[in-house]
């Protein structure tokens, strides 16, 4: 049956009303939806208190890992008995584009740089070989000291307590592999050689920060090529593309809950230890009791120690009575 109320009220079958008002009323009843209604306010902790740092891990710090190890190795060419620092750029796309329709580096004043070393990413895809089935899987990490256990007064006086941890909980990362390509000029085959030399021998191990991130890398095939320009010299050229197997992390990742932070902070529950002490007796629940022992209870014999025997009361001796009831002589 079809509403036939106030046509002019926005509330009842708001999807059918046109106006700015219902549009408004149905834009707040979607958000209220769509509000999350259990919340557990015990795993929400406040993180703008804290100093540790979340652990994420973008393209860029990949890219970054690259770059610190190239500038490890101190590349040098020599040229006519001097040492020459070989530079290395990392290409914008507009500058890829230039080198790959040039053949050549070039300088902002048009001159070109010899030696030098150029790298793009070309190619990114899921790696196989790492395959994570349940992505929602996390590991804990926990700090090795916390605030919620400092000196107090307290403390002193029960001196028992379990310490409160701080525990990281953090998703696990997204294994991935990555393609640079790099281009290498130089003007002479022995400077060539150097360089070639260099990263081969240093290929097939961990790239990165020693104290940072670390990626393995290793390179399939290097192609030599001897170009002649015209109105230039000779160009010697080579090309090769690094294999990086890195993995990344983003801070925040969307669920079906909703959004969730990949590093997640909670505290083991605090206790207190209180004790008490106790004396040995030499009670044994097991062995009988003694005779006397509901006797010395009484109240007749209120100083009577249980292991004291209850002496009998005295007897008088007199004369044996008769059946009659008179005393035999």
């Amino acid at each position: 049956m079809a509403w036939t109320g106030d046509k002019s009220n926005p509330v009842p079958n708001i999807g059918n009303v046109k106006g700015d008002l219902s549009q408004e009323i149905a834009q707040q009843s979607s958000n209220l939806s769509e509000k999350k209604t259990d919340v557990n306010r015990a795993y929400q902790k406040r993180r703008d208190t804290d100093n540790q740092k979340d652990n994420t891990v973008s393209i860029l710090d990949i890219d970054t890992a690259i770059m610190k190890q190239l500038e490890k190795f101190q590349m040098t060419v020599t040229d006519e008995g001097n040492q020459i620092k070989v530079p290395f750029y990392f290409a914008s796309p507009e500058k890829w584009k230039s080198i790959q329709r040039d053949g050549v580096i070039r300088d902002y004043n048009g001159k070109m740089i010899l030696p030098a070393v150029v790298i793009e990413r070309t190619s990114s895809e899921k790696d196989e070989q790492m395959m994570m089935f349940n992505r929602y899987l996390n590991y804990p990490v926990m700090r090795q000291h916390s605030e919620k256990n400092r000196y107090t007064k307290f403390s002193i006086l029960i001196g028992q307590n379990a310490p409160v941890n701080e525990v990281y909980d953090i998703i696990m990362p997204k294994h991935m592999v990555f393609t640079y390509h790099f281009i290498l000029w130089t003007e002479y085959i022995e400077q060539m050689n150097s360089l070639v030399e260099k990263f081969s021998f240093n290929t097939d191990d961990y790239w990165g920060d020693l104290r940072g991130l670390r990626f393995r890398t290793k390179i399939q095939s290097i192609s030599h090529a001897v170009e002649l320009q015209v109105d230039t010299d000779r160009l010697v050229k080579s090309e090769f593309d690094l294999v990086v197997n890195g993995y990344i992390l983003p801070d925040v990742m969307d669920k079906v809950a909703g959004k969730q932070m990949t590093a997640e902070k909670f505290f083991t529950p605090k206790k207190l230890i209180m004790g008490q002490e106790t004396v040995m007796t030499e009670f044994n629940p097991v062995a009988p009791l003694p005779e006397n022992a509901e006797k010395w209870r009484n109240q007749n014999y209120p100083n009577l120690q249980k292991d004291v025997p209850i002496i009998p009361p005295p007897t008088v001796q007199g004369n044996p009575l008769n059946t009659s009831g008179s005393i035999l002589q």
